[in-house]
């Protein structure tokens, strides 16, 4: 997904501020997810399960500031028994194949939405993210 850099998102230096890094992880996830025509998979109303944030990891390369456009990709990484963990990139749009500004990874666990307990990813679920990964549905 591509975004430019909105000003209520940066802090007093003019960088984005590091907690919005959270928000646009969750949003590349969620594109790819839509993308990758896997949403019906995570709706607890038609999957039955639920998926609950467990960790989050922000590693900053660089800031990216106010009107900067930036790339944001989303994959799965790992598929675990109970466990999802997605990487995502954020990249400056140019120049082009400029190494990214932040990486962050998300890990989901899998949960019954009733009794909140883990609960094994669908067999299903997996394979679609993980074939989805690798064919590198853009987010």
């Amino acid at each position: 997904m591509r975004l430019r850099v909105p000003f209520s998102d940066v802090d007093m230096h003019g960088n984005v501020h590091n907690g919005r890094y959270v928000a646009y992880a969750e949003d590349a996830i969620n594109e790819f997810i839509r993308e990758s025509g896997l949403s019906d998979q995570f709706d607890p109303a038609s999957s039955r399960l639920a998926y609950h944030v467990k960790k989050v990891e922000i590693v900053y390369e660089r800031p990216l500031g106010f009107g900067e456009l930036a790339d944001i990709t989303a994959r799965a990484a790992r598929v675990g028994r109970t466990s999802l963990t997605f990487e995502v990139l954020v990249h400056p749009a140019e120049p082009a194949g400029a190494p990214p500004a932040v990486r962050a990874q998300v890990v989901w666990v899998c949960v019954d939405p009733e009794t909140r307990v883990p609960s094994p990813v669908p067999e299903s679920t997996a394979a679609a993210l993980l074939l989805a990964s690798r064919a590198g549905t853009p987010t």
